[in-house]
């Protein structure tokens, strides 16, 4: 997890993600993007609010990418993204403990108390549950490839078209309103044989259909393919 800190940390993120910022709250993650200036999202996740800022989560894969996105505008901002990130881990819902991530599930911000050291993984679950709701969170690989609607972030409300100006926004509502995508997200079965390699961000042709790998499963993945 990146985090915001400083003076109107909402407001300075309004202009950079494709959610309406003012609805963060700590108590359900906020889908989000981050869009170039073509429109391709370069790293998406979960917004969250925090007591002293806005923490983004995103693949650890990513941080850095949206680091050096984010670090040019902050110059000019009386904001301030700390250098370390922090650490999240999920935990059951039933536990009471964290925000609202994904059915069943909260994301639990790490303190002294509650570590992640102390829970078992279960990032194999949550990629598998992700595929499954057919949600992309994007790994390096596929950073700035797609534009959001391809991703279909706009489906899991990671997208605002009633909101103020942002990067990219231009190209994402052009798109939007001119029926412009013919891409969208869809599942496909990994091939049974196991000799053959199936990677992130790789252009793939599997029963005559072609895409573009976005998630990887233990049988399935979620690729983006002609509509």
């Amino acid at each position: 997890m990146l985090k915001l800190t400083g003076f109107a940390v909402n407001e300075f993120l309004q202009g950079y993600v494709t959610c309406n910022t003012e609805r963060i709250n700590s108590d359900e993650c906020t889908a989000f993007a981050a869009c170039s200036l073509q429109g391709r999202v370069v790293a998406n996740g979960w917004a969250l609010e925090l007591a002293d800022g806005i923490g983004l989560i995103v693949h650890r894969s990513i941080a850095q990418v949206l680091r050096d996105y984010l670090q040019p505008y902050l110059q000019f901002s009386k904001c301030k993204l700390t250098d370390s990130e922090d650490g999240v881990y999920v935990a059951r819902a039933s536990n009471d403990l964290g925000a609202r991530f994904l059915p069943e599930w909260n994301v639990v911000v790490e303190t002294g108390q509650s570590t992640a050291a102390t829970n078992s993984d279960v990032s194999a679950q949550i990629n598998e549950c992700l595929i499954e709701h057919k949600m992309v969170l994007l790994q390096q690989p596929c950073s700035a490839q797609h534009l959001p609607q391809m991703l279909d972030l706009e489906k899991h409300g990671a997208v605002d078209f009633d909101k103020g100006c942002y990067l990219g926004q231009e190209v994402v509502a052009r798109a939007q309103f001119r029926g412009a995508v013919k891409r969208g997200l869809a599942e496909f079965d990994l091939p049974a044989d196991k000799t053959v390699t199936v990677e992130l961000g790789q252009s793939l042709t599997h029963e005559n259909t072609k895409g573009d790998v976005v998630m990887i499963g233990a049988q399935k993945g979620l690729w983006v393919t002609k509509l």
